[in-house]
């Protein structure tokens, strides 16, 4: 679409794996604002088999709201917008609804290749079925076990790595040849494709043990060398047969590209779009921007440091579902979900409320048992692709501890466990505990679901996109100070003090393991002047180095995290259950 064409009102959507969200976008006053926003549950799954019946209804709530029509007597889109305020300029939508990639992954050294061929998968919609790790259980299989672990997975994919440019030869070959093996034993319909990222000097050699088994790309090394990783050409890759395979095959999804300018985006990647813009429009470049986003059926983390983005998506974990999955894999104990709860629960119990939410995703907890289980899934998801997201993050400056999350400007979050807690600061709580962030930083709250879609309005109208943001796209949720260091329960590790915008100030010590909220309300600011003792580090320039900072006020307001990093459970059920209560109610929930 050409810049010059004017642009007065643009129709953003998501469809989601349960709710789809449609926001509207009009200039008013010479600036883009945030109007209406209208909800729907998604329809991509039988009776109803439609996404875009689930974006009509969304809508309908919005032409309600904003006295617009968006549709003539046929059903389709009206755009441009004609006089009489009927339809919109601009249509652009996301979705994350589609089922995910199943892919299969075989490489040498379950340390180096097969992790950045796992991170390279998890740069969009994917669920790994399998592993075969050369150096692990897996390299003690036959070549005919593991064509028959091919075959039974029945993945679309099979990404074959392994091997440092001009490094080892035979063995990334024998790995090609056993994933030739498995396709030749499948029908030549449901056989999957093989995405070659390996050493490249052997990419004629692969080509030709292929041959015509299967369809086959060959994309650049994702383990260049030891200490290097390149996964940008896998996962775009990877990208584009999601989108080919999977969201090409939504019910509806022709309807919706007929009504749009810009090309169906994953919801993932126009999240992550939007994390680079951030992180552009930012000032301070040495440190990062992350995006959290809990889905009710997946998880997304988007992070940019030093200019270098990263995309990782946990597509079988939620805050509705894949919590049975999470406790057969931990030996059916729910230790991973009951750490987090507040008060006391049996196994059966837990189960029950995981079993509940899967079969009815849309509902909402009437009790609040039930919502402490929802949340307790969110911290795990966030954990889980933090996990798998941090050692391909490339922080430069922002690095300032290993195995911590490196220091951030921004934290984005969002997903309907977190935009429709009971209290805000619940959804900050949850965020603290499953991201760990250190430093001083700022969480930013997608109330109205709409960061993915101002993602990829950023591609079409970036000026509507940053006025968006700034006129109610995103609202502050809280200012977080979480310090850095080792100290016994009890210990003075803080001294900070507050001064407000009426020159009122307010002076805290804090010790470590206290959870401290300050009052700061939205739209107010404040200077923090921040003293750190016994070594502990606040990311103003090292350990023991205090200063002032510039704050925003959130909806939680101004907190001080010294719970420590990383965060340490206590060892028996009964004291974790009161440790969480304290910090529910210190957090106000």
């Amino acid at each position: 679409m050409a810049e010059a064409q004017p642009i007065g009102s643009i129709l953003l959507a998501d469809c989601g794996t349960v709710m789809t969200k449609a926001v509207l976008i009009e200039q008013v006053g010479g600036r883009y604002r945030f109007v209406a926003h209208g909800t729907a549950p998604t329809a991509a799954e039988s009776p109803w088999s439609d996404v875009a019946s689930s974006i009509q209804h969304a809508v309908e709530r919005i032409s309600r709201i904003a006295g617009r029509d968006f549709f003539n007597e046929s059903g389709r889109l009206i755009s441009p917008e004609v006089s009489g305020r009927k339809g919109v300029d601009v249509f652009a939508a996301t979705t994350s609804a589609s089922r995910p990639l199943e892919v299969v992954i075989a490489g040498l050294v379950r340390d180096l290749s097969v992790a950045s061929a796992e991170r390279a998968a998890g740069g969009t919609y994917s669920l790994v079925k399998a592993v075969l790790a050369s150096d692990g259980p897996g390299g003690r299989l036959s070549d005919e076990d593991r064509a028959r672990v091919i075959r039974d997975a029945a993945p679309d994919v099979v990404c074959v790595a392994g091997g440092t440019e001009g490094g080892a030869g035979n063995p990334v070959l024998e790995l090609v040849e056993t994933a030739t093996i498995a396709c030749s034993l499948m029908k030549p319909e449901t056989r999957p494709l093989l995405l070659y990222m390996g050493n490249s000097r052997l990419r004629r050699h692969v080509v030709d043990i292929v041959d015509d088994s299967a369809e086959l790309r060959v994309t650049d090394n994702v383990r260049p060398t030891p200490a290097e990783e390149n996964l940008l050409a896998a996962q775009e890759e990877l990208d584009a047969l999601y989108k080919r395979d999977k969201m090409s095959q939504l019910p509806g999804v022709q309807a919706v590209d007929g009504w749009s300018q810009v090309p169906l985006t994953s919801t993932a990647a126009a999240f992550s779009r939007l994390m680079q813009y951030l992180w552009h429009l930012g000032g301070d470049h040495s440190r990062g921007v992350i995006g959290v986003d809990v889905g009710a059926a997946s998880t997304t983390l988007a992070a940019v440091f030093d200019g270098h983005p990263s995309l990782t998506v946990q597509s079988d974990l939620g805050s509705a579902f894949g919590g049975q999955r999470l406790l057969q894999e931990r030996d059916t104990h729910p230790e991973p979900i009951v750490r987090w709860l507040p008060e006391a629960m049996s196994a059966g119990e837990v189960r029950a409320q995981l079993i509940n939410k899967e079969s009815h995703p849309v509902s909402i907890g009437q009790e609040p048992r039930q919502l402490w289980v929802e949340q307790a899934m969110a911290r795990e998801a966030i954990q889980a692709a933090r996990r798998v997201a941090q050692p391909g993050w490339r922080p430069g400056a922002a690095h300032a501890y290993s195995r911590l999350t490196p220091l951030c400007d921004t934290i984005v979050v969002r997903g309907g466990v977190l935009a429709h807690a009971p209290r805000p600061g619940q959804a900050a709580l949850i965020v603290l505990d499953g991201l760990e962030p250190i430093g001083v930083s700022t969480l930013v709250l997608d109330r109205y679901g709409l960061a993915p879609a101002l993602g990829n309005l950023a591609a079409v109208k970036p000026l509507a996109a940053v006025e968006a943001l700034d006129n109610g796209g995103l609202v502050n949720l809280a200012t977080v100070v979480a310090p850095v260091g080792q100290a016994r329960p009890g210990d003075l590790v803080l001294k900070a003090r507050v001064t407000y915008e009426d020159d009122s100030k307010f002076t805290i010590e804090v010790r470590y393991g206290d959870l401290e909220v300050l009052p700061l309300m939205p739209g107010q600011q404040a200077v923090i002047e921040l003293r750190p003792l016994r070594h502990f580090d606040v990311g103003l320039g090292g350990p023991g180095k205090g200063g002032k900072r510039l704050v925003n006020g959130g909806l939680a307001g101004l907190i001080i995290d010294a719970r420590g990093r990383p965060l340490c459970l206590a060892d028996t059920a009964k004291e974790r259950q009161l440790r969480m209560q304290q910090w529910i109610w210190d957090v106000g929930g």
